[in-house]
């Protein structure tokens, strides 16, 4: 017990310093840093559109000394415009420190210096993984070896210019499902069962969703409406269903791979076919919540569109259709894919563990 104390004080500490460090650290920058001082507003206007939404603009004088560079400790000052809604500039407040563009004599707003906050959140974040009782370690190897295999795949991307996109995706989650579990789990039984389960589901169900959709020639499903509208459209959806679908399935099989070998173990005697049944029991439970969860992100990550839309007299048929075709879609790719994997899971776990753990 004292240990654990001593361990969660270190790295409490620890974040605390290494934080208060990124509030000093102004001089690794080669932009110019300002410490705003004083911000005055000069001016206000608002506007409203024909659909009544009303909007104001207001331009700031910001005020500020320098942090770093030749001119540290110099004073200086630029007008910033935003709108209170925000969308796309950003207010400045008296004790914000702000990346500058200098352009000749002149200083003009790049973006707020944020690494503070982000280093405090993610030191929050190890902290609290800290204070629960499991292998932290592996936990950490596996995201670091992840987040490797994320940016090769990203690099490769660039420099292919999308052409293998499709491909490479599939490669990528191979990859790091395999990771994940090899490093966690370690090369045993149920890492097997957990992978094999999640890649034979995760492909049943894309395979079975693309049937479906190419026999409906993709009626009502605007793949045009990605994000950005980026190219090809098919591999890029695709692609997104993939990482989706991955990762809600690799949960959902090893909850059920880890139930089932310690219901072996447990009852050492238990025949398949009753291990068979107990996992699409316990798969039946996981369904409902699993998809549930998938219909809040889907909501969550459309409900600025959705309120753009509805806010500018559109129908809710034609809003709907238009910012949550491809959202629904994946939702229910993804469905596919929980409720495949109940038994397939089920199916390859009791095989393994009935003959290995005998």
């Amino acid at each position: 017990m004292r240990k654990n104390l001593r361990v969660l004080l270190i790295v409490g500490l620890s974040i605390i310093f290494v934080t208060g460090l990124t509030y000093f650290d102004s001089f690794l920058y080669r932009d110019p840093v300002v410490k705003v001082q004083q911000v005055t507003n000069l001016n206000k206007s608002t506007s409203t559109d024909e659909y009544k939404n009303t909007d104001t603009q207001v331009t700031q004088r910001v005020s500020g000394k320098l942090l770093n560079g030749s001119n540290k400790g110099k004073n200086v000052s630029f007008k910033n415009t935003y709108y209170k809604s925000q969308l796309t500039d950003t207010k400045y407040r008296v004790g914000q420190q702000v990346i500058l563009i200098k352009s000749g004599k002149s200083y003009a707003p790049k973006n707020v210096k944020r690494d503070t906050s982000i280093v405090f959140t993610l030191g929050l974040v190890v902290f609290l993984l800290f204070c629960m009782k499991f292998d932290r370690k592996k936990l950490f190897i596996s995201i670091l070896i992840n987040l490797v295999i994320y940016y090769g795949y990203l690099q490769i991307i660039i420099k292919t210019h999308n052409s293998v996109l499709l491909p490479l995706t599939v490669i990528t989650a191979l990859l790091i499902s395999a990771t994940a579990l090899l490093v966690i789990l370690g090369p045993t039984y149920p890492a097997i069962m957990a992978y094999s389960s999640t890649v034979i589901s995760t492909t049943a169900a894309i395979l079975l969703s693309i049937f479906v959709l190419a026999i409906s020639g993709y009626s009502g499903v605007h793949l045009e409406l990605n994000d950005f509208e980026l190219q090809p459209y098919l591999g890029v959806f695709l692609s997104q269903v993939i990482f989706s679908v991955l990762g809600v399935i690799l949960d959902e099989t090893m909850d059920i791979s880890s139930s089932l070998i310690e219901m072996k173990k447990e009852l050492s005697d238990v025949e398949e076919k009753t291990l068979f049944k107990s996992g699409i029991n316990i798969g039946r439970e996981l369904i409902g919540p699993l998809i549930n969860i998938l219909l809040f992100i889907v909501i969550a990550e459309n409900l600025n569109i959705v309120l753009l839309y509805l806010s500018n007299g559109n129908s809710i048929g034609y809003t709907v259709n238009m910012t949550l075709s491809l959202g629904i879609t994946q939702l229910l790719i993804s469905a596919i894919g929980i409720v495949l994997t109940v038994p397939i899971t089920s199916f390859i776990a009791s095989k393994i563990i009935t003959r290995r753990l005998n």
